[in-house]
């Protein structure tokens, strides 16, 4: 691991994992064109750890809110503090993603194919397309409820297979069911907590290797949440702003790339 590909991995790590372009369909495209290989898995889990602070920083008033509704004082769990509710709803989301994680865990690594992420970097683009519709109207559009977190949260978990972005789909469920912009961006990047580190302990168990020393390894991790957190600010201010249907060409290019590759043979 040089200084060089440890930047490069950690601006990749930190970009794709929040931007709707699918971190792991990335990582796939450039093993077939430029021949990189995935990072050693004790470096993997430190540009992860990276993205991780990134979205701490981010939502840092959300989460502070979140923990200290658990100590103060209410009458019932979801009644009237936002904080539990919003603690009750990120444990509805993430159920299903960890279920569908899970579950799909094994036939993502052995079974992913150039023409399979193609058909899936459609679909993302047919999402981002769909991102600027409103399907129907909420009386309070900052609420989500039960079932939208649960319906957020199996996309999310579909998001396993790469070339399905999991912020790019669930930031679009959100906003087609009538959720504000802004309310959706921050929960989806909420529920994006529990599935990094969760991914993070499934991975744990192939062993950790050794990290490739300390230049590199600090680059990465803060390349990965310098980034990181600038992908978080731009992707809030495109959907905030009606734009998040800017990424559907590159993501649609992403598709036909992936297309020619399998042409190629």
């Amino acid at each position: 691991m040089t200084l060089l590909k440890a930047i490069f991995l950690g601006i990749l790590q930190g970009a794709t994992e929040f931007l709707p372009v699918s971190s792991s369909g990335h990582l796939f495209i450039a093993q077939r064109l430029l021949g990189l290989r995935e990072p050693e898995l004790a470096f993997d889990l430190l540009l992860h750890l990276g993205t991780l602070f990134a979205v701490l920083v981010f939502l840092r008033k959300e989460i502070l809110e979140i923990l200290g509704s658990l100590f103060r004082r209410e009458r019932s769990f979801g009644g009237e503090s936002w904080g539990r509710r919003e603690l009750l709803l990120l444990v509805l989301s993430t159920i299903p993603t960890g279920v569908i994680g899970l579950a799909f865990h094994d036939s993502v690594e052995t079974g992913l194919t150039v023409w399979g992420v193609g058909v899936r970097y459609l679909l993302l683009t047919s999402f981002l397309l769909m991102s600027n519709l409103r399907f129907r109207h909420k009386w309070d559009p900052e609420r989500i409820t039960v079932w939208e977190a649960v319906a957020i949260g199996i996309l999310q978990g579909l998001a396993v297979f790469p070339g399905l972005s999991r912020s790019g789909s669930t930031i679009t469920l959100a906003l087609v069911l009538g959720i504000a912009p802004a309310r959706g961006v921050k929960y989806s990047f909420l529920i994006s907590l529990p599935a990094i580190l969760g991914a993070a302990a499934v991975n744990v168990h192939k062993g950790v290797s050794v990290l490739p020393g300390f230049f590199p390894s600090a680059a990465g991790f803060l390349l990965s949440l310098l980034t990181g957190y600038i992908c978080l600010l731009v992707v809030e201010r495109l959907v905030t702003r009606g734009r998040f249907i800017r990424f559907a060409p590159y993501t649609f290019l992403l598709a036909i790339l992936c297309f020619f590759l399998q042409w190629k043979g």
